[in-house]
């Protein structure tokens, strides 16, 4: 592949990751808005765009390995390992749920979705270790899971927005903000 043709192709990988990482921090907010009755898109309409927002994502995170993995130590490989994993194993359920009606694929879709969480915190974390670019995004994957369950929280503890659906819009934006800010690098980079 000429270097022209892989410039092309990361930089359509990245923007890809942008579209992804951008949908699925507003999946989590139409989600919590669907929960209180509040959103323009249902339930059906969110579960059928699933597929789609985690397949952009993963081509996004995949066009970052491609342009990163060299300068990576094992503990972020790993980390990257169980997020990407996480990725496919939730995009695959949902795609199941979606197309066929299987309540297992939404079921794989959700313990999926603790994998990647979990994955990206790692996966950050070795990032802004090994001082791989973006920062940013390296700091947004670390801390989905930590400072979005802290925020979220504290919005329902305190009575903010009194509703434990509140939970998962925390760590669903940090992680989407964190795979954006991965497609935005790599598309600018490539």
């Amino acid at each position: 592949m000429s270097p022209g043709e892989s410039g092309r192709r990361l930089r359509a990988a990245g923007a890809a990751g942008v579209a992804g990482g951008l949908g699925w921090a507003a999946r989590a907010v139409l989600t919590f808005a669907a929960d209180r009755g509040a959103s323009v898109l249902g339930y059906g309409t969110l579960d059928v765009l699933v597929p789609l927002v985690l397949g952009l994502a993963a081509v996004g995170v995949g066009g970052h390995y491609v342009r990163t993995q060299a300068s990576w130590s094992g503990g972020t490989t790993a980390g990257f390992v169980a997020f990407f994993a996480g990725l496919l194993g939730a995009l695959a359920g949902s795609a199941a749920y979606v197309a066929a009606g299987l309540l297992v694929g939404w079921t794989l879709s959700v313990w999926s979705y603790f994998l990647a969480l979990a994955g990206a915190v790692a996966f950050g974390a070795g990032l802004l270790w090994d001082e791989v670019p973006p920062r940013v995004g390296a700091a947004l994957l670390a801390g989905a899971l930590p400072a979005g369950l802290v925020v979220s929280l504290s919005l329902a503890v305190g009575g903010v927005v009194p509703d434990e659906a509140v939970v998962p819009v925390g760590p669903g934006v940090l992680l989407g903000a964190g795979i954006a800010a991965l497609g935005w690098w790599v598309w600018r980079s490539g």
